[in-house]
């Protein structure tokens, strides 16, 4: 009984003290107003955001500058270990015609063999000539694949029966023609050689067998139409 007796009177005393509490806020609150009113105003107040929101108005057009178009270079290693440059143009270069020859008109004078050979102690002397189909072998002006030619006196007669000796430079093969006379022209002479591009020496022989005249070295080759023919060789006794 005597803790039933103690409930009670905590319990009567806790609602003393609750009665008392709320009469003294009741009291405060009617004699500040205007605490209540700041009670339920909120403690956080908002603050106005502004959002700008993009339209639809075209940017301004910019216009750029045309650069000057630069060719592409890139360094390739030579063979010999420098730099070169490739561009990326390309130089188109014309073709260079080639030299155009002219070819010399048809000479009608006779050259003389003998001019740069001296024939000092010499009974012939050789000297060059022109094509001439009337004592040329075979009928043709300046015959390819012949030497030939005419042994004349000092005063142009023609020399029958005297030799004439030839070789050919390559394999030292040598032999000999006597001039013919009539019914052929009197003191001509030929030498079947084949084949332009031989190489052949011939000179004069005396009577005794003896070398008369300097030797000449003739090389076989077309000829051209001007000046001598190349395979004409005449031999001219001297005074």
């Amino acid at each position: 009984m005597q803790d039933k007796a103690y409930a009670v009177a905590i319990v009567v005393v806790l609602g003393i003290c609750c009665l008392g509490m709320y009469v003294a806020v009741s009291g405060y609150f009617n004699s500040n107003p205007s605490a209540l009113s700041s009670l339920a105003t909120p403690v956080f107040q908002s603050t106005q955001v502004v959002v700008n929101l993009p339209t639809d108005t075209p940017l301004p057009s910019v216009t750029l500058a045309t650069q000057p178009t630069v060719a592409t270079v890139a360094p390739l290693p030579s063979p010999l270990g420098a730099f070169q440059t490739i561009t990326a143009a390309t130089t188109a270069v014309a073709p260079t015609a080639p030299p155009v020859t002219v070819r010399p008109a048809a000479s009608r004078t006779s050259t003389s063999t003998s001019a740069n050979v001296s024939c000092a102690g010499f009974q012939f002397c050789p000297k060059g000539g022109l094509g001439d189909s009337t004592i040329a072998p075979t009928g043709v002006e300046c015959p390819r694949n012949f030497i030939w030619g005419r042994v004349t006196d000092s005063n142009g007669a023609g020399i029958p029966n005297v030799r004439v000796r030839f070789k050919l430079a390559t394999t030292g093969e040598a032999d000999t023609v006597t001039t013919k006379g009539a019914p052929d022209p009197a003191g001509i002479y030929n030498i079947p050689t084949g084949q332009p591009g031989s190489s052949w020496v011939l000179w004069m022989l005396d009577a005794g067998g003896n070398i008369a005249s300097p030797q000449i070295t003739l090389v076989t080759q077309v000829y051209t139409g001007a000046g001598n023919c190349p395979t004409r060789l005449d031999f001219v006794q001297q005074k």
